[in-house]
């Protein structure tokens, strides 16, 4: 696996004074400020629960190793090919102009700091391990993924004066296939979502015009469906994103697409406790995530 840029530890703590946990990124970010030092845990009431814990954590995109090409052929004449991912032609009506921002994961990683709040009290912590706590997650710190369609395979686009083939006897004014996620070093995770892309033509140069989902919907266009016309198609859409591959980073994480298991070691009982809240520190790739108890 190729991770497509060098990301570094977090050697800051996190402090912030407040009761309740909050449910939004506005709020979170009116509690938190940064502190540098290591707090000491102090003893735990053995069999409670955490009202809280709060996790930094890194985004990390995984580059695209794809060695697919797209061609266009009219009259059974190849009139262009290039390689879909490295250095495409790129159009200049496209959202996106640099693909090597676009990826096919997102890792989110555990920055081995976070505070919990128990009993009152808010503490720091410095590894997965703290207090009577233990976090249970996957390997190498990462405490959860988000993948995206690519297109893996070479895609050859035949034309004519209709437009592009795309059944027999069936054309379509363009055609839309999966480009990954956008992921840029220091963009919001709001921004980071899934990508498609269409090919364009002038007459000498084969381009790809890239945009994140979002671009589309807010023009009112779903890339996810056709759109068909009394002949034929206006687009043909991707239809095989999942529902987590329509929503941008930020929202699942906000709305609970991450859990992390929590053992206290105290009695060996076990609880899920599921994302709320996300802040994004701004012009780094760090994030700070809240948990709650999911409820039984």
């Amino acid at each position: 696996m190729t991770i497509a840029r060098g990301i570094r530890s977090l050697s800051t703590g996190y402090q912030r004074d407040f009761a309740d946990a909050p449910d939004t990124e506005e709020n979170l970010s009116t509690y938190i400020m940064l502190e540098s030092g290591d707090d000491e845990c102090p003893a735990m009431i053995a069999n409670a629960w955490p009202d809280f814990i709060m996790l930094n954590a890194s985004i990390v995109p995984v580059a695209i190793s794809s060695g697919a090409t797209v061609e266009r052929i009219e009259n059974s004449r190849l009139l262009s090919r290039m390689n879909l991912y490295g250095s495409p032609q790129i159009d200049q009506q496209s959202h996106v102009h640099n693909p090597k921002f676009c990826c096919s994961k997102i890792m989110v990683n555990f920055e081995n700091t976070g505070r919990y709040l128990l009993e009152n009290d808010l503490n720091t912590f410095m590894s997965s391990n703290f207090g009577n706590y233990q976090i249970n997650m996957m390997g190498s710190g990462c405490i959860f993924e988000k993948e995206f369609l690519i297109s893996s395979d070479s895609i050859s686009e035949i034309t004519d004066q209709k437009g592009i083939l795309v059944h027999e006897n069936t054309f379509a004014k363009c055609k839309i296939y999966p480009y990954g996620g956008l992921c840029e070093y220091g963009m919001h995770p709001r921004l980071m979502e899934s990508c498609i892309f269409r090919t364009t033509y002038d007459g000498k140069l084969l381009q790809l015009r890239i945009s994140p989902l979002s671009a589309l919907r807010s023009l009112g266009i779903d890339p996810t469906k056709d759109q068909p016309l009394e002949s034929g198609y206006q687009f043909v859409g991707v239809k095989n994103f999942s529902s987590s591959q329509k929503t941008n980073l930020y929202d699942e994480l906000k709305s609970g697409f991450c859990s992390i298991e929590i053992v206290n070691r105290s009695n060996n009982e076990k609880s899920i406790y599921k994302s709320n809240a996300v802040l994004h520190i701004p012009k780094t790739n760090l994030i700070t995530i809240n948990f709650v108890k999911e409820e039984t």
